[in-house]
Order: C-alpha cells, then structure tokens, then sequence
C-alpha cells in the first residue's frame, strides 16, 4: 500500500505562500508518476531543470542532446508561481536504502559521519535534491522546500535525514540545520560535495522559530516589515513610550536641532493649518544650495519609502533583470518582487569577509543585469563601501561595451554619519542612469514629519510621479532649517560614534559576535552559548521594556541569531546593556 499517497492536484499540498510577486502553490507526488498531465509536465521540467544544474552549471554529469536527467527520488515536492516551475525537492524513503549517496561516498565514510549520527538508521530519509531555477534564486524558496521536506519526514516517522551537498552552498545548508561533514569532500565533475546529516527533530526545535515565520509567510500579505513593535505595546501613550527602550527602528536619539524646532513652534497654528508649497520649492533649492546641485535634478517626498514606491516602478518592469545585495534594508527587495514583479539577483555579502564589497565582482554582475541597487553605508550591516563612486562610474563606462545595465540606484540614507563620506549626488548630473536617494529621517531626527529626496539628470520625466504636496508644512520648514545647521548635527553624530564603539565593545565583553559598523546601528550574533535565538531573545528583552531587531531574515545568509542594536543616548544605552546582561544570565 502506498502510504504516501499523491495530494490532489485541485487541493495543492500547500498553498497561499507569499514568495516573489506571485502567490507560490506547493504540490507533492510520489513516483511512479500518477497519471496526471500537470504532474507530466511538472516531471519534464524537472528533468531539465536537473540537466541544466547538475551538468551545464556544475558539471556532475555529462551533457546529453535530450538535455534530460530524471531525478531517481520517491517522494518530491514542488514549487509553482502561476503555473511556472520554480523548483523541488525530492526524498528518498528508508525503503530504498541503499542511498544515491552510496554511489559517491565508501560505506565506510557514510558509517562513520552520516549514519553514524542519526537516532535511527531504519528510519532515515535521504534528500535526494534541492534545486531552484536560476530565475527564482535568493528568493526563499529553498528554505521553504526544505523546511515542507523536514515536516513531511516528520510527519511519516521519519528521525533522521542524510543527504550530500555541493561546496557553494555548503553554509546554506548549514544555516538551516544541517551538519555538513567537509572533511570528507569528493569532487565529481567540476565540483566538491560533502556528506551532511539533519536530526529532524532536534532540528524543528532549534530553528522552531524560523519555521515558525516562514509559515506566517504563507499566510503573510506582502507588506514589509520594518520593526516598531513598541507602538503596539505604547499607543499614543507618550509617558508608557517614556518607560520603554526602542532600539528596533533606526530613529535618531537626538533632537532636531533647535532652528527646526523653534520655526515649527513659533508657527505650530498655521503649519497645520495652511497647505504647504505645492512642489515643495523652498525646500528643493535649500537642498540644491547646501549640496551644491542642480535643483532641476531633484525631488522630495515624504520618506525614502514614498520615493521608492513613487520612482522604481518608473524605471522598472516585469522583464527586468535587478542586483541587489543582500543583506540590505527589505523594502527594495517587496517593491521589486510584490509591486514590479522583476527578476531579483542577490550580491551575497559574508560575513567572514565583514559584508564587504568586492568591487570587482560587483562590477561584472552588474553589467549583466538591467539595474542595480545598494545601500550606502549599508543597512543592517552598518558597512561603507569606500570604493561605490569608483564602482557606479565602472558600471555606467561599461555601458559603451557589453553591460546591459541602465539603472544605477544607490540609497545613502546613512551617509551623513560619515564625515569624510563621499555622496554620488554631484555624479548624477554626469551620469543620467544614476539615481541617489537620500532620507532626512535619521540623520537630521525628522522621522515623524518624513522627508526625503531624490538625485537624478532624469527627475525631469520622474518628478510628474510624485504626487504634489508630498511633504507637510511642518516637515518643509524643518527640513529648510536642519539642512542650514549642519554644525549642530556633526556634533551629535560625534556623540553617536563614541557609543556605537562602547556599544560594540560592551557586546563583545557579552559573548556577542560584533560587525564594524559605522552608522547609528549594530549588527550581531548572539553569543553561541546562549540558547538563544534571534526572535526568543527578543521577546526576552520585550518583557523587560527593550525593544530590538530579528535580523535573521535581512539577508540570505545570515543565522538565527542575528540581532541588531539601534545606538540611543548614553543614559538608553547603558540600560539596554543591563537589560540584554539580565536576559542572557
């Protein structure tokens, strides 16, 4: 009897699954195939999909003219995106021991690490394979086929999983709770592979909460989530918010300086009153002055976000082909997937490397994609690429030769942090396809009046996109007077590096693993001894009234232990670090 029956093709196994533009339908069915046309179709695409990946890319087989290779699994689940395959995996019961694996690994290594690892070798399961489309990588779709693979084991008794994995993805299957053995690596064709070895249900304990999201996922709308879990707590209850350490949001700890505070008292009735300049002109020629552009390159509106929404699907479609890094602040990567529809590639950042930028690496990437986009320092990694002018300039230059791109997109929300920073802003006038966007937000402690602009040659055609009286009056008029007092706030930024470098070496002193960065933010790994997770350590220090970052899904790389710390005033900061000692004893 075929106790792993085929899921009904009119009830997907699971469905509703917000990965990419499109709602992601998930189907599982068994070989031999059922008689079925989808299920057809399906198994063809898998066959070339594998040929694509294990012979053209990695070189494990031998290129054959049907451009076909058959998975020998039994149990495989799909990925589907409107009716387009995004990918599988496949599972190979107990009752087909001996494993594929067999075939490039001696008994002998196969007993002394995998098997000799698992709880039980009678009920075992191998992963067979893990494959994704080129089209539809850095997306989460693997980690959601594995996670499906891991319950549908456990739900069919299954206490172990063994399976072997390719040196490149090596540290994917780590973060997700394999064991890789790459002491024992083959190379077959062009590539290495290891053994690994998963206990399943150790594994659905350890990573509890990161199954946990992605299944919220697959319920989840497609907005983008950006912390400030502390209003939820708050209100508008200004004296609870006064007990409370918000370290999650990138909100600076400082006032506005007193010019901005004092032009909004002194006409508080009026600014919220009377409307404001339509096209907010005043501010957009203070901008223009104090940066030393043109104003016809710029706009405003009110927040980078609004900018984002308003601009990106103006320079982008559907057929677009987009770098991004990763990690990097989540909205670029919703706009792109939810709103446009592009096709995203990520730039991976490791942190071994301290999330630094190979410029050229990045340089040759981009030239074959469409568009590009970078945070600047970036967010949440806190990391200034000192080269970006030199790199933007490469990529628009190889524009006359072979490169394809024509967008050039770099945030710098953060770059007033720097005081030796180089803004590309003067660039965009020699560079049409460069676009600078810039938030007052942080930097000038204007997030709750949301003011940002725009630098481009091109805002001429753009600027009709963005909606008139985009910015309030309170916002202009702060913002006119916060751009006129640069002093006041180099000042506080002094004030901000001095803790952020305590800060750092506070966390270090508690175990934590601490990146360099140079902004108003940290960003960590819990201390390995600490049982924590990233979501379990923050609900910790919830109870006790701090509020602070889940960086785990930041990026595609980074482990459930990512953490990140906003910098707040000395008073806040020496509090948070009593409060995060108290949680970790």
């Amino acid at each position: 009897m075929n106790i792993y029956p085929v899921m009904s093709m009119r009830k997907p196994f699971i469905t509703n699954e917000s990965l990419g533009r499109f709602m992601a339908e998930f189907l599982r069915f068994d070989f031999p195939l059922p008689a079925d046309e989808r299920i057809s179709h399906i198994w063809n695409d898998i066959a070339s999909l594998r040929h694509e990946v294990y012979a053209e890319e990695l070189g494990q087989y031998s290129p054959n003219d049907e451009s076909r290779l058959e998975d020998p699994g039994k149990h495989f689940i799909v990925c589907m995106e409107e009716q387009e395959f995004v990918g599988y995996i496949s599972l190979n019961p107990p009752s087909k021991k001996p494993f594929r694996l067999a075939k490039y690994f001696s008994a002998d290594v196969l007993n002394q690490t995998v098997f000799n690892s698992c709880d039980d070798k009678s009920s075992t399961f191998e992963v067979r394979g893990l494959t994704v489309s080129q089209k539809y990588r850095g997306q989460n779709h693997s980690i959601s086929l594995m996670r499906h693979a891991l319950e549908f084991v456990a739900d069919n008794g299954g206490t172990d999983i063994v399976a072997m994995g390719h040196s490149e993805v090596k540290k994917m299957y780590q973060n997700n709770g394999m064991m890789v053995f790459d002491n024992v690596g083959v190379k077959h064709g062009d590539t290495v592979y290891y053994p690994m070895h998963m206990n399943v249900q150790k594994t659905l304990t350890k990573f509890a909460d990161k199954i946990q999201k992605n299944r919220e996922l697959e319920d989840s709308d497609d907005a983008c989530y950006h912390g400030g879990q502390s209003w939820d707590t708050s209100g508008f209850d200004f004296d609870v918010r006064d007990s409370l350490i918000v370290a999650d949001v990138l909100d600076s700890p400082f006032p506005p300086c007193p010019e901005a505070l004092q032009v909004i008292s002194s006409q508080l009735e009026r600014s919220c009153q009377e409307s404001p300049p339509t096209q907010c002109e005043e501010l957009i020629e203070t901008i223009a002055k104090v940066r030393g552009i043109p104003s016809n390159n710029v706009a405003v509106s009110s927040g980078s976000s609004s900018l984002m929404f308003s601009l990106l699907p103006q320079l982008l479609n559907e057929t677009s082909r987009v770098l991004i890094l990763s990690p990097m602040y989540g909205e670029y990567s919703h706009i792109l997937q939810h709103v446009i529809g592009c096709n995203i590639t990520y730039f991976v950042l490791q942190d071994d490397k301290g999330f630094k930028i190979n410029p050229d690496e990045l340089i040759s990437q981009a030239s074959e994609h469409d568009a590009v986009i970078f945070v600047n320092p970036n967010s949440p990694t806190g990391v200034y690429c000192e080269e970006m002018s030199e790199i933007v300039q490469k990529i628009a230059k190889s524009r006359n030769s072979n490169s394809i791109c024509e967008m050039i997109w770099i945030d710098e929300t953060y770059i007033n942090y720097l005081p030796n920073a180089e803004s590309l802003e003067p660039l965009c006038e020699s560079l049409p396809e460069l676009v600078v966007c810039k938030s007052m937000s942080k930097c000038y402690a204007l997030s709750g009046l949301r003011v940002a602009y725009a630098v481009t040659k091109q805002m001429s055609k753009l600027r009709k996109f963005i909606p008139p009286w985009a910015v309030s009056l309170p916002g202009q008029l702060a913002a006119v007077a916060a751009l006129q007092n640069e002093q006041y706030y180099l000042e506080q930024y002094n004030i901000i590096h001095d803790e952020r470098e305590k800060m750092h070496t506070s966390l270090e002193s508690l175990g934590f693993r601490v990146f360099s960065g140079v902004a108003n933010y940290l960003l960590t790994y819990l201390p390995e001894d600490s049982g924590y997770s990233s979501s379990r350590f923050i609900e910790s220090c919830k109870s006790k009234g701090l509020f602070v970052r889940d960086a785990q899904n930041m990026g595609l790389e980074l482990p459930s232990t990512a953490v990140r710390f906003a910098i707040r005033s000395p008073v806040e900061n020496k509090s948070m670090l009593e409060i995060i000692s108290s949680v970790l004893q």
